[in-house]
């Protein structure tokens, strides 16, 4: 077990979902905090000291577009190495002990100490790292659960999961603990710092956790699809921020090939650093934790060479599995159409290298009016949209099923100028999505068939109404591969 630090906020946010969807995402957080109502009599001040409470909502928070600050730490409070974690409010007494003379020190605490602090951003502006943001998140899910927060996260995530290591409190029962010499910070009481950067974990059970938001163990796919999404940009070109996602853009041969999503949270809190790694691209998540008084820079060093030497090894893995069950060519059943199509596999993807229909050469066909248009393309990749049916085909049910895939055509985005380009020409592509059309079908649409052992032994280019069927490239345990060849 180790302190994973800020990665403690995805277990806030997960909580929220799993328990509540996006039911309040966009309420306004005073709703949920009475003490925010203080700063209510605030508003009509013109200066910029103060912040507005009121236009501030449940997902500002969360996607860290809220526009206040930090973290609110006073002398006497903050839940660091040294001091006591700031209690919600009240007012505290402190008996200081100075050359045998007593002094008392009167402060408020969390609330009325914060809502003195100016804003950084109006909300919805720019992301702002905020600790304080998921502090108050946290007190919302209890406000609108009734329940603990350490005891709804036990109930609905942790326990559901089987995540047996990871835990909201100092550890109690002796395990196998990571603790380094001197000040670790592995007993520091966060108190209501927790959902921010308070919760242990071990490296298996975050990898098992990133592994279960991947596979929709308990948000519905839609959902975990909408929550794995940027809120905002930084002003870095590779880095979005979603919610609460550290989002890195990179190739997936590192310095070129297509263009892949990481989606990552770091932590760290006293001597403890570490890093959550998902890739939807790839299906896969992992877990880099690290501890001890240089464990900052090692967590930089590890993580960069795990996934310089990851990255394009599961690109070529995907590419593999993906052509085992795809590549290959189709025919139609009816030899007299001469009617057929071949897929393979390169780098940049599935891709579409013959399509004859009926005789004719419909790549050429399709090249024609792409360059009349202006629009010349060089590959034809095939895409999946997420979009599956229930097996049925030549109205006969079979093992199998039906997925969805939209053709992309890559055209050649290189300058004869050599001249740097403001406008990126590849980033049009997405506007010519499910065009042309002939007969109300663009000739982007297609539908393959798998069967029960996920390889594919169909293919419906939509456009043409008629079902390809595979004739070599491994056809597997086609219901119609005996029949057709």
């Amino acid at each position: 077990m180790y302190r994973i630090g800020s990665i403690s906020k995805i277990f806030t946010v997960y909580t929220l979902l799993v328990n509540y969807g996006w039911e309040h995402w966009n309420d306004c957080i005073m709703e949920y905090l009475p003490e925010l109502q203080d700063a209510a009599d605030l508003n009509h001040d013109p200066s910029v000291a103060h912040v507005d409470w009121s236009k501030i909502t449940i997902g500002d928070l969360a996607s860290q577009l809220s526009g206040i600050g930090r973290d609110y730490d006073v002398p006497q409070c903050g839940g660091n190495a040294s001091m006591p974690p700031c209690n919600r409010d009240g007012i505290v007494l402190l008996i200081h002990v100075a050359h045998h003379s007593y002094s008392s020190l009167l402060f408020l605490e969390y609330f009325h100490g914060l809502l003195g602090r100016a804003p950084v951003f109006a909300p919805q502006t720019t992301p702002v790292y905020s600790n304080t943001a998921f502090r108050l998140l946290g007190y919302i899910i209890q406000a609108i659960s009734g329940t603990r927060l350490d005891k709804l996260l036990q109930s609905s995530v942790l326990r559901p999961l089987n995540l047996t290591t990871t835990t909201y409190a100092i550890p109690t029962d002796r395990g196998s603990w990571v603790i380094p010499n001197g000040e670790s910070g592995w007993y520091q009481d966060t108190g209501d710092e927790t959902p921010t950067a308070g919760i242990y974990s071990s490296s298996s059970d975050l990898a098992k956790f990133g592994r279960d938001i991947l596979l929709s163990t308990q948000l519905s796919p839609i959902e975990t699809r909408r929550w794995m999404k940027p809120s905002s940009h930084t002003s870095g070109l590779s880095l979005s921020v979603g919610s609460p996602w550290e989002i890195l853009r990179s190739k997936s041969k590192i310095t070129h090939g297509r263009t892949i999503d990481l989606y990552t949270k770091s932590g760290s809190i006293g001597q403890y650093n570490s890093l959550l790694v998902i890739s939807q691209d790839y299906g896969v998540a992992l877990s880099i934790m690290t501890a001890g008084p240089s464990s900052a820079a090692v967590i930089e060093v590890a993580s960069e060479m795990v996934l310089q030497t990851l990255i394009p090894t599961l690109e070529d893995q995907t590419l593999y599995e993906a052509c085992k069950s795809l590549c290959g060519t189709y025919q139609s059943s009816d030899p007299s159409k001469n009617s057929s199509l071949t897929l393979s596999m390169d780098t940049n993807g599935l891709q579409v290298e013959r399509w004859i229909n009926r005789g004719v050469d419909f790549l050429a066909v399709i090249q024609a009016y792409a360059s009349q248009t202006g629009s010349p393309f060089i590959h034809m990749i095939l895409q999946t949209t997420n979009l599956e049916y229930p097996p049925n085909i030549q109205g006969k049910d079979v093992t199998s099923r039906r997925v969805a895939y939209r053709a992309i055509f890559e055209k050649d985005m290189s300058d004869s100028t050599g001249q740097h380009r403001i406008v990126d020409q590849s980033a049009r592509q997405w506007s010519s999505v499910d065009t042309p059309m002939y007969g109300e079908i663009a000739y982007d649409d297609f539908v393959i068939y798998f069967d029960h052992s996920g390889v594919a032994f169909a293919i419906e280019p939509r456009v043409m109404r008629e079902t390809l069927y595979k004739v070599d490239g491994g056809a597997g345990n086609s219901p119609h591969s005996t029949q057709v060849i």
